[in-house]
C-alpha cells in the first residue's frame, strides 16, 4: 500500500497540454471579467442572478485553475493514472472506496437534500449536473492545493491531512458563507439545519477522502468523488441555469443559514 508520489510545482514551462489550457483560460476569463463588469450593471443589487452567478463562478473556476497549475497539482490530474495499479489489487483499497462512496450518497443524495430548500426553482438536471461537475472538479482541486503547499514543509502523510482538514474548515467559513452563498448559489439553507448538514454530511465526506488520499495518494479519484458530490449539491438545491430570470431580494440570514 504504497501512496502516489508528492506534488511537484513546476519550475518550467513544460509544454504540455495543460499548459495551454491553463493559457486559455487565463485569457478566456480576462475578456469574461469585462463581460461580467458589464452586466453587472444591468442587474439590481442584493438580488440572486443566475446570470451573475454563473459569471463569478466560472472567474471563480479559472482562479483554482490557474492556482492548480502553479502547484503542480493540475500536472498530477493530468498524467497520473486515475488508480494506480497496485490498489485495485488491495482489499483496504476497495474497502476504503467503498466507504467513501457510501458516505457520498448518505450525504448528497439523502442527508444534505433534507435540509435544502428549493423555493420552488424548477429542474434542469443537464445543466446542474454540468455546473456541479465543474464546481466539485475545482474545489476537489484547491483542496489539493492546500495540499500541495502545506506538504511543502515536510510533516508527516497524515500531519498534511490532518493541517489540510483544519485550513479548509477556516477558509470554508470565509468563502462558503461570506461570498459563495451569497452572490453564487440560491438562497437554499435554513438556520435550523444548517448546522446538521455540515456536521453529518461536509465533515464525514471530506474524513473519508482525505483518509483515502493519505493512504493512496488518487488525486483524480479525489477531485472524481468532489464532482459528483457536488453535482448532487447543485441538483438538490435545483441551482438555476444562468438563462432563468432575477429571483427575489436575497436575505442573507437564508443565504447563510447561520
Amino acid at each position: 500500500m504504497t501512496a502516489q508520489s508528492s506534488f511537484d510545482p513546476p519550475h518550467l514551462y513544460s509544454g504540455g497540454w495543460e499548459d495551454y489550457a491553463v493559457l486559455g483560460v487565463m485569457l478566456a476569463a480576462s475578456v469574461l471579467a469585462q463581460l461580467f463588469l458589464v452586466e453587472r450593471n444591468r442587474h439590481p443589487d442584493n438580488v440572486h442572478s443566475p446570470r451573475l452567478a454563473w459569471m463569478r463562478a466560472l472567474l471563480y473556476f479559472s482562479v483554482v485553475l490557474v492556482i492548480s497549475w502553479a502547484t503542480g497539482v493540475l500536472q498530477v490530474l493530468a498524467h497520473a493514472p486515475v488508480v494506480a495499479p497496485e490498489n485495485l489489487g488491495s482489499g483496504s483499497w476497495l474497502a476504503l472506496t467503498g466507504i467513501w462512496l457510501l458516505v457520498l450518497v448518505w450525504a448528497y443524495v439523502y442527508w444534505w437534500p433534507r435540509g435544502t430548500l428549493t423555493h420552488d426553482r424548477k429542474l434542469y438536471l443537464l445543466p446542474q449536473i454540468v455546473f456541479g461537475l465543474a464546481w466539485g472538479f475545482t474545489s476537489g482541486q484547491l483542496t489539493l492545493v492546500f495540499w500541495a503547499v502545506i506538504e511543502e514543509f515536510g510533516f508527516a502523510r497524515w500531519g498534511t491531512a490532518l493541517l489540510v482538514f483544519f485550513v479548509l474548515a477556516g477558509y470554508g467559513q470565509i468563502y462558503q458563507s461570506g461570498w459563495w452563498d451569497i452572490h453564487v448559489s440560491p438562497p437554499h439553507n435554513i438556520r435550523a439545519t444548517n448546522a446538521r448538514k455540515v456536521l453529518f454530511g461536509h465533515m464525514p465526506f471530506l474524513c473519508v477522502a482525505l483518509a483515502h488520499f493519505t493512504l493512496f495518494g488518487n488525486a483524480l479519484l479525489f477531485v472524481v468523488f468532489h464532482g459528483a458530490a457536488l453535482a448532487c449539491s447543485a441538483v438538490a438545491m435545483r441551482f438555476p441555469p444562468f438563462w432563468e430570470k432575477d429571483g427575489p431580494v436575497v436575505s442573507r440570514e437564508t443565504a447563510l443559514g447561520v
